[in-house]
């Protein structure tokens, strides 16, 4: 895919832009979920260098850039900083002195390859959801090396659906320079390739164990430990749960001037226009008062793709847009009215002469709050709302 493209498309970029920056002694003391959203490089704690590894890396993701010319320009740092053949350091685990590789061509072709596929994955990924109303399959295409993998030429053409819970665990790479690939396809190719509706196969699974952690899994065969996840679709899940969790420990300042650039962002557009399977973003903070009402520790507000769903495809006759979605997020933060109603609040604003009203709900047990449902009303229809609530003494002043 990366050859057909002179610049990475920006659903590849956006993957690999997001992460965070983690250090790290061993491959294995980062999951596999967390890689969804951190950047790593294994025995680079102690070391300055994984900034300069990052911005090698994102060149090379936007330019298509080969590995000699991205080796070439970062070799000299990485020396320069140390980072470079074998050396006594200390494992943090263990708090012994061992002999490991640093930097060599060899380690750096694997950082190199494990970034630019993973980020492709994704892309590739986000593309697949994208398109599935009239590409609703997925194929499993075989590998183009030279020397292909039995296990992995085993799964070459099932077909299954985009959303089909196999692509949880296979989907492209499925190991360590793995270069298979999926293919999506119309119902006609699918039917025409064999495919009768039946479920794909199940996957024959066996345990794998951590060395570093003593911890077990369960992983297909075939494919590499750390490779069974897909990258797109944990990215879509994990980077909900971190943003959310930063956000909800910010100061009020820095928390809506980071939930204001959530909204403004590329990844809310994804979220609203795209549907991203499994994706979700806070959004919105709840006025102090409402909080407290309810007893919540916090008032952080997540829209999901479910959500999205069902605001805007299951009422598509409203015609609401992502710049409708932003523009009426204030109703949130800034309601003219507040109501409580069992486990949800009602919340009503005046925004540019048209009146919202946002429905959000409350987790209690995870101390989340949901958006599930926002629309416009008649300007009568809401100041009604209104009376009648303050009448009968639920609003919330």
């Amino acid at each position: 895919m990366a050859e057909l493209f002179t610049t990475a498309p920006e659903e590849v970029l956006r993957y690999f832009r997001a992460k965070g920056s983690q250090p790290s002694f061993h491959w294995l003391d980062v999951a596999p979920e967390e890689h969804a959203y951190a950047f790593t490089v294994a025995r680079s704690a102690g070391f300055d260098i994984l900034d300069d590894i990052r911005a090698g890396l994102d060149r090379a993701i936007e330019q298509n850039v080969p590995f000699d010319e991205f080796a070439r320009d970062l070799v000299p740092t990485l020396q320069a900083k140390g980072w470079w053949g074998r050396q006594l350091v200390t494992d943090p685990l263990t708090g012994e002195q061992v002999l490991s590789e640093l930097g060599s061509l060899r380690r750096l072709r694997t950082i190199y390859w494990a970034n630019t596929r993973s980020a492709w994955a994704a892309g590739e990924w986000e593309r697949s959801q994208r398109n599935k109303r009239f590409l609703p399959y997925l194929l499993y295409v075989m590998s183009t090396a030279r020397e292909k993998r039995e296990e992995h030429l085993r799964l070459v053409g099932i077909i299954a659906e985009v959303d089909d819970a196999i692509w949880d665990r296979i989907f492209p790479p499925n190991g360590w320079l793995c270069q298979c690939s999926t293919r999506q396809i119309s119902g006609v190719e699918a039917r025409r390739l064999g495919y009768d509706g039946s479920p794909p196969p199940e996957l024959e699974l066996m345990p794998w164990t951590n060395k570093r952690t003593g911890e077990q899994v369960m992983v297909p065969l075939g494919v590499d430990p750390g490779w069974d996840r897909n990258p797109g679709k944990l990215r879509g899940m994990a980077v909900g749960d971190l943003v959310t969790e930063r956000v909800r420990l910010m100061p009020p300042a820095r928390r809506d001037a980071a939930i204001a650039d959530m909204v403004a962002s590329p990844a809310f557009r994804v979220l609203v226009e795209d549907r991203l399977k499994d994706a979700y973003l806070p959004v919105a903070h709840l006025p102090a008062a409402v909080v407290e009402r309810f007893g919540a520790g916090s008032g952080v507000v997540n829209l999901s793709t479910a959500s999205v769903r069902h605001i805007l495809d299951e009422r598509a006759e409203r015609g609401l847009t992502a710049a409708d979605f932003r523009q009426a997020l204030t109703a949130i933060a800034a309601p003219d009215a507040a109501v409580p109603r069992g486990k949800v609040v009602v919340l009503l604003a005046e925004i540019g002469g048209r009146w919202w009203r946002a429905t959000v709900k409350r987790v209690p047990g995870a101390d989340e709050w949901w958006l599930v449902s926002l629309h416009p009303k008649s300007a009568g229809d809401a100041r009604s709302f209104i009376r009648s609530a303050r009448r009968r003494g639920d609003l919330i002043e």
